[in-house]
């Protein structure tokens, strides 16, 4: 079973997304991607992110989005992170969207995926676990929080 800290690295996480736009932003974090071994071709995996149903928000309105793709582009389950704490409005969802978590995904693994999505949205439900996300301030430690929630849930 694949988890969170095993696809999720610090250099792929960016603790101030510096974009304005839900599009630069969305493009800001799956950069992070581009030299990742296990994608195959970057371009045709960014082109493939769909993120229109996948953002949503806690009780306290902090928003989470999830663009994602299955395809044949990356070799096995990729993921990159990104925070942006005053929030960046993404007209499709009508909401301000704090945290955008990429993830590109070999079309046999569907079954990680959505486990591995159902994880990162559970752990935004909890007041706490956002709240220490918003304030960690190093990729590390941002991975072992979601790696602490998701072993909780």
């Amino acid at each position: 079973m694949i988890s969170i800290e095993d696809i999720l690295h610090p250099k792929s996480v960016v603790l101030d997304i510096a974009a304005a736009t839900a599009g630069s932003a969305v493009l800001e974090v799956a950069q992070r991607l581009r030299t990742e071994s296990k994608v195959r071709d970057w371009n045709a995996l960014f082109q493939a992110l769909t993120y229109e149903n996948s953002c949503m928000a806690n009780e306290k309105g902090y928003g989470i989005c999830i663009p994602h793709a299955r395809t044949h582009h990356v070799s096995s389950m990729v993921m990159a992170a990104g925070r942006v704490r005053q929030g960046i409005w993404f007209d499709k969802a009508q909401m301000q969207v704090h945290y955008i978590f990429v993830i590109g995904v070999p079309v046999a693994l569907g079954a990680d995926y959505l486990r591995i999505i159902g994880a990162l949205a559970r752990a935004f439900r909890v007041p706490s676990s956002e709240e220490a996300l918003r304030e960690v301030e190093t990729t590390q430690g941002f991975i072992e929080l979601l790696s602490q929630s998701e072993q909780t849930l």
